[in-house]
């Protein structure tokens, strides 16, 4: 009976040990697989990361060359207009230099002969000549005033843009200088209404405000195909500075209202636009200024009406 239960002690502890060395192999090789795993995991997480970072920076590019597209036609777009400007003053200055050119013999031979040894036809035309020559000289000058004029709007328009080109300016100054710029798209289709109260001095960029008030301008008389009413309004209440920008287009639907300042969304047709428009402007105030940009009722009828408020200390 000893010898029995002396063996059946040394089985059992035998039957335990094998079955603990066969539970602690199979946690080993549990383990070792749940590394394996977990490392095949890591890598195709890191591979899917690699691959993600990838496409946004393709992404970003992409995007970056879209919104420089849309800058480009706007330039293009502004510089069609303003040759436009330009050219009607120009052509109206050489008209007239031309005319005073055709006036110049005559004149030389009336000083160097005097009036009174000149036949009456060179009289005759001499006196017209001198009646008209102011009228050449002040519609000569109004033209280079109306060019010089334009010039400087254009300056005022598209100034320094880098992004850290802060400045105190007169917000009214460049929705002013802004209009100048796009009134070759303003024809007889549309009125424009402006009332712009006395506001503070701003801190801003200017030039990136400028391209903000273009886009809203440009935007609401595409949508007015048929004419109609642009109203801006300007004013500062509670430390803004607002500017309201309303007219009498089709509106914007509720259910497109809050995408509208996303990226590459746009409700007109293929190839009329990038959608970045707005996206951009939305940017340039919530981002650059600190500021808010919003759809709103002005209660002036179904048109769209955009605030773009602009903080300050001053009001």
């Amino acid at each position: 009976m000893l010898i029995t239960a002396a063996f059946w002690s040394v089985w059992s502890k035998d039957v335990s040990d094998n079955a603990f060395e066969k539970a602690y192999q199979r946690e080993k090789a549990a383990r070792l697989e749940a590394e394996r795993l977990l490392e095949d995991l890591s890598r195709q997480i890191y591979a899917k990361n690699e691959e993600l970072e990838t496409l946004y920076q393709d992404l970003k590019a992409n995007q970056s060359l879209l919104v420089q597209r849309e800058k480009l036609a706007s330039v293009g777009e502004l510089a069609s207009g303003v040759a436009h400007e330009i050219n009607n003053p120009v052509g109206f200055c050489l008209t007239n230099l031309n005319t005073l050119e055709s006036y110049l013999p005559i004149l030389i031979q009336v000083c160097t002969a005097g009036v009174d040894h000149t036949d009456e036809l060179v009289q005759s035309e001499s006196t017209y000549i001198l009646e008209d020559l102011p009228i050449l000289i002040q519609e000569t000058s109004d033209g280079l005033r109306s060019i010089q004029s334009i010039v400087k709007d254009l300056r005022n328009y598209s100034r320094d843009n880098q992004e850290d080109d802060f400045t105190s300016v007169d917000i009214n100054l460049g929705i002013q200088s802004t209009l100048n710029v796009l009134r070759s798209q303003i024809d007889q289709r549309y009125n424009v209404h402006l009332a712009l109260d006395e506001l503070p001095l701003v801190l801003c960029n200017p030039g990136k405000l400028n391209q903000v008030f273009a886009n809203l301008i440009t935007n609401a008389l595409q949508a007015m195909a048929n004419g109609g009413n642009l109203y801006i309004d300007s004013g500062c209440d509670d430390h803004w500075v607002w500017i309201r920008f309303s007219d009498d287009g089709p509106g914007i639907a509720e259910a497109v209202e809050g995408q509208i300042f996303q990226p590459f969304f746009t409700t007109k047709a293929v190839g009329d636009g990038t959608g970045l428009g707005l996206s951009i402007c939305y940017t340039i105030i919530t981002e650059l200024h600190r500021g808010m940009i919003t759809p709103v009722s002005d209660g002036r009828g179904k048109g769209a009406t955009f605030e773009v408020k602009i903080p300050t200390a001053e009001c």
